[in-house]
């Protein structure tokens, strides 16, 4: 197993469990989508943890679009907001 983490540093992004479900559902939607076999994955209020069944690369992977995916729906969703602290466009 590997292991992949991605932290919020947009104070109080994931501070509604809501939020913290899109991001669970979504990591879990990239893997069936591509294959990877995804085992637990948990979110707090600083950030997003999982596992991934293989190699590192394919964890790394995961967390790319992982918060490629989520950045954007949470922008869309705040009026422009971060939720990992990424400039806009930027991944």
């Amino acid at each position: 197993m590997s292991e992949f983490r991605l932290s919020t540093r947009a104070e109080g992004a994931l501070a509604d469990a809501k939020v913290r479900a899109v991001v669970i559902s979504t990591a879990r939607a990239i893997a069936e989508r591509t294959g990877v076999r995804l085992g637990r994955v948990e979110a707090n209020e600083s950030g997003v943890w999982g596992e991934v069944e293989g190699p590192e690369v394919l964890a790394v992977g995961l967390a790319a679009e992982l918060r490629r995916a989520t950045e954007a729906w949470y922008r869309g969703r705040s009026g422009g907001g971060t939720l990992w602290g990424l400039e806009e466009g930027g991944a």
